[in-house]
């Protein structure tokens, strides 16, 4: 398997994200506790995750974990692999090659849109699926999104999503998809190992004016994924002035009396809102 990041790994990205939803939560539910998310900036990847949790980042993707373990969420991705596979079936054999990962089983799946590549003839094909498996021999439920781009008997993959223990499982789905959801790019040229495989010219996709084209077109979608993200996940982003540094907040931690988020490190401060693309 050879891992690289193509333009087009966007727009799967993005679809995911949607998908990636906490589903039909109810409002008592979402009034829940759920934890500040404190946003991360690795050498490929931004992420966000609550204080405390470990991260590791490597070329590939990025793993958020909680300091007991009962909790992960995550996103990989992977390019020009010979061979053919499904969302679901490259889902399952991918996660089934996790040390301590056992007994995946598929509960239910749903079919997404297909979302265009880019490439002539090719489309990503999403799908997403809930498993159950065990972790170290402790139950565990996970949703997870698969997207596969199929072309000259090769194929490019994006895989996000997240898991819990069973017992957490309620509480944790109200918050894991969007740290799942928060993995972005940053260092497109060099994610993947993109900079040390074929030359451009011998690929299109990878050249270096589509991968400032997409930076560009990002920089107007910030505005609207922004909102989206804030709409539908109940987040927001903002920032402790005197450090920069960005925090996810729960909408209901807002503190009318001081008209804002208490900042989780000294609550005596208000954290201030971010501008898209923060």
């Amino acid at each position: 398997m050879r891992m690289a990041m193509s333009g087009s790994l966007a727009l799967a990205a993005s679809a995911m994200a949607l998908a990636l939803a906490p589903g039909a939560a109810s409002g008592a539910e979402r009034a829940a506790k759920r934890p500040a998310l404190e946003v991360h900036q690795g050498r490929y990847f931004r992420w966000a995750a609550p204080v405390g949790w470990r991260s590791s980042e490597t070329g590939n993707g990025v793993e958020v974990t909680a300091p007991d373990g009962s909790a992960t969420a995550s996103f990989a991705l992977l390019m020009r692999s010979r061979g053919h596979a499904t969302p679901v079936d490259f889902m399952v054999a991918m996660l089934g090659r996790v040390p301590g990962y056992v007994g995946l089983r598929v509960v239910s799946r749903r079919e997404l849109p297909d979302q265009p590549s880019g490439i002539p003839g090719a489309a990503w094909k999403m799908s997403e699926a809930e498993l159950s498996f065990t972790v170290r021999g402790k139950p565990v439920r996970g949703v997870y999104t698969c997207g596969i781009d199929a072309y000259s008997g090769m194929y490019d993959a994006v895989l996000s999503g997240y898991h819990s223990s069973a017992s957490e499982w309620p509480r944790a789905r109200l918050f894991l998809p969007e740290i799942a959801r928060s993995v972005a790019i940053t260092n497109a040229r060099q994610v993947a190992g993109n900079d040390r495989l074929i030359p451009a010219r011998n690929r299109p996709l990878d050249t270096s004016g589509l991968v400032e084209s997409w930076r560009q077109k990002g920089l107007s979608q910030d505005r609207i994924s922004k909102a989206q993200r804030e709409g539908t996940m109940g987040y927001e982003r903002v920032k402790d002035p005197a450090t920069g540094r960005v925090y996810e907040m729960p909408l209901e931690a807002y503190d009318g009396t001081v008209g804002g988020y208490r900042n989780p490190v000294r609550p005596g401060e208000v954290l201030k809102k971010t501008q898209p693309g923060e």
